[in-house]
């Protein structure tokens, strides 16, 4: 498996709150990015909890979307059980953008504000759709790009693993070329770094590793407001 990742903690928060998971797992490339939210910890044990549940699935090759679906509303009770059980918990939440990766299909299910992209022939292009107040606000045409970058509530969540019990995860597949990259992240990159600046680093000739390694350092370099989380994988 083919893939560099990197996650920072950022120049303005006290903790990292994000995990990220890549993994050969049953003959199937599983990655994962979670960006966890609430106090006293406790948006990293539900992003914890997000990496830790995928973990321990058995995935179902037969029926991979359904499996993945199962997974991540087992991933929601469990972050809602724990949520409830602990007082200091109570109201985490995380984001989840995972891809699983089988005979060059990729499955993503996401939810939340972290992103998925596809990169080939040069082209960027974002895969999943934002759940947020201002993501909503953009697929209705009700603003603009650049009004949704510097909206001050850009970062007002609608949907996430753990707030509530019924979820409703996007899910969906794409055929993989050779050479594709896929590009999961949390918004710590996104807010920071315009898709433009993303693809020129995509399109560089450095290995996967160094290609993550720099988009989180130029995140942290225009202000790192935010926890920075990278994934990159190609497919073979």
């Amino acid at each position: 498996m083919k893939y560099g990742a990197t996650s920072e903690v950022g120049k303005v928060r006290r903790e990292n709150q994000d995990n990220y998971l890549v993994i050969n797992k049953d003959s199937l490339d599983i990655i994962v990015v979670a960006d966890g939210m609430g106090g006293h910890q406790g948006g990293n044990v539900a992003s914890s909890l997000a990496i830790k549940g995928i973990k321990e699935y058995d995935f179902n090759h037969d029926s991979l979307k359904d499996s993945i679906k199962e997974c991540i509303e087992l991933v929601n009770q469990r972050i809602q059980q724990e949520g409830l059980a602990k007082e200091e918990y109570q109201g985490m939440g995380t984001t989840l953008t995972m891809g699983v990766i089988k005979d060059r299909i990729l499955i993503i299910g996401h939810i939340g504000d972290s992103r998925a992209y596809l990169f080939r022939d040069g082209k960027l292009q974002q895969l999943t759709n934002d759940h947020s107040y201002v993501g909503e606000l953009l697929r209705n045409n009700i603003i603009s790009q650049k009004e949704a970058d510097n909206h001050p509530k850009k970062n007002l969540l609608l949907n996430a693993l753990g707030v509530k019990e019924e979820i409703e995860a996007d899910l969906f597949e794409l055929d993989l070329e050779s050479n594709d990259l896929i590009l999961l992240c949390s918004d710590g990159l996104t807010n920071m770094l315009s898709d433009d600046k993303i693809s020129e680093v995509l399109s560089e000739n450095l290995d996967l590793q160094k290609k993550a390694d720099k988009m989180a350092l130029l995140a942290n370099q225009q202000g790192g407001y935010d926890n920075i989380t990278v994934v990159i994988y190609c497919n073979h």
